[in-house]
């Protein structure tokens, strides 16, 4: 669903309050205009005539009224009285509303009835000007109600506009430019608007909360992976020690499986190390050759291989220079070449190394290399999460990346193949 903004949803407010106000309006002018028209001053006619007509002859002891709001006239011939409208002389018997009227007469209103009699005819009419002319202001001030109405609801929108989505945005940009990167950043708390002021002194809460939170980790990292350096000492020094001994050719392999695998502890710790470490900008910029680190760790890492149908073949190569320590560009490139030689079983795992990617594509013979390189993208994804279950070596690998701006993509090459793609631009 679509977010909307809050002076969308309350302008859209005020919109449709617009129109139901002019909808009210119009029909409030037209029901006036019904009372000029309505038939209620038939019936008031008719029966302001028959009191004065008696078996279609009018009654001589009884005088049509001639003055006030009603008057009537009876009429014999052509001759036209003095206090009626000329025009009355040529209507038909029957009814005539005020609308049927305004073609004789567009200053005065009247609704007239003619009612045949023996001798001539009996006009009635009502005079309806004055209501007619207060219908009319009525509508005028309708009229202008609606329009001082639209005036102060578009007043308003721009009001909304000024003192809430300004401020609002500025309160948005202001979050967007906090840098994680950069401890003890808080937000202005300088708003007018009091919500928008309480809103920056909770995000600064939050802000302390999640810097005391970070520092503990931080600090926590550093103090575990200080500790766990004092035990890889020991037994990489065991080893050495061990290996001063003439042992039998069964221990060879094992022997150099526990000093593989207390190297590689060592780089993860050192990694843990620099990870849990702000950028210092002051020190010097490290310099990494990774096309000739990555020809030894492809070195390195030829006995995973033994075994299987699989190997390490090198294609394009070309001088690469990384502007980071070697350590962490090892334990990427270590973590990615482990995955290719643990996913094949057959075929070549193809390296090439371009001015801005290494890419390494193995063969997964039978597997499904969709859905493997899939499960290693998640797992990248995953591997900061709570119970992840996915190895430190994706953790490192995933903060790694995220520190030096690299991106990391896992996917399906085609034929039974995956390729990982590590761009550094």
């Amino acid at each position: 669903m679509a977010a909307s903004s809050l002076s969308r949803s309350i302008s859209a407010i005020f919109f449709v309050f617009g129109l139901i106000l002019a909808a009210g309006l119009t029909i409030q002018g037209n029901l006036s205009q019904q009372m000029i028209v309505h038939p209620v001053w038939h019936e008031i006619l008719q029966s302001s005539t028959d009191p004065y007509v008696s078996g279609g002859r009018l009654i001589p002891a009884k005088q049509l009224p001639a003055t006030g709001v009603i008057r009537g006239w009876h009429l014999t011939g052509n001759e036209v009285p003095a206090d009626m409208p000329e025009y009355f002389l040529r209507l038909n018997a029957g009814f005539h509303d005020e609308h049927q009227l305004d073609a004789y007469d567009s200053e005065r209103s009247y609704a007239v009835l003619v009612t045949p009699v023996a001798d001539g005819r009996i006009v009635m009419s009502v005079d309806i000007t004055d209501l007619e002319n207060y219908q009319n202001m009525t509508a005028r001030v309708s009229v202008l109600i609606a329009v001082l109405s639209g005036v102060m609801i578009l007043g308003a929108i721009l009001w909304i506009y000024r003192s809430m989505k300004r401020p609002m945005q500025a309160l948005a940009q202001r979050m967007e430019q906090l840098d994680p990167e950069q401890p003890a950043q808080r937000l202005c708390t300088d708003f007018t608007l009091k919500e928008l002021h309480d809103i920056a002194l909770i995000v600064n809460r939050h802000l302390e909360r999640v810097e005391r939170f970070i520092e503990r980790e931080r600090s926590l990292l550093d103090q575990a992976s200080h500790e766990f350096r004092t035990p890889i000492a020991v037994i990489a020094g065991a080893v050495d020690v061990i290996k001063l001994y003439d042992l039998p050719a069964e221990a060879e392999r094992p022997l150099t499986r526990i000093e593989s695998t207390v190297g590689n502890l060592t780089e993860i710790m050192s990694a843990l190390l620099f990870l849990s470490r702000e950028p210092d900008l002051t020190s010097p910029v490290q310099s990494t050759r990774l096309d000739t680190l990555t020809a030894a760790l492809i070195e390195d890492h030829g006995y995973l291989l033994q075994g299987s149908g699989a190997a390490f073949v090198i294609d394009e190569f070309n001088p690469v220079v990384l502007e980071c320590p070697e350590a962490m560009v090892r334990i990427v490139v270590s973590n990615l070449l482990r995955n290719a030689a643990e996913h094949s079983h057959e075929g070549p795992i193809r390296i090439s190394l371009d001015a801005n990617r290494l890419s390494i594509v193995n063969s997964t013979g039978n597997f499904d290399a969709a859905e493997a390189a899939r499960r290693y993208t998640r797992a990248l994804g995953d591997s900061t999460k709570q119970g992840g279950g996915q190895g430190l070596g994706l953790f490192i690998t995933r903060r790694i990346c995220e520190r030096f701006g690299w991106t990391l993509l896992i996917a399906s090459a085609g034929a039974g193949q995956t390729v990982a793609k590590l761009s550094f631009a």
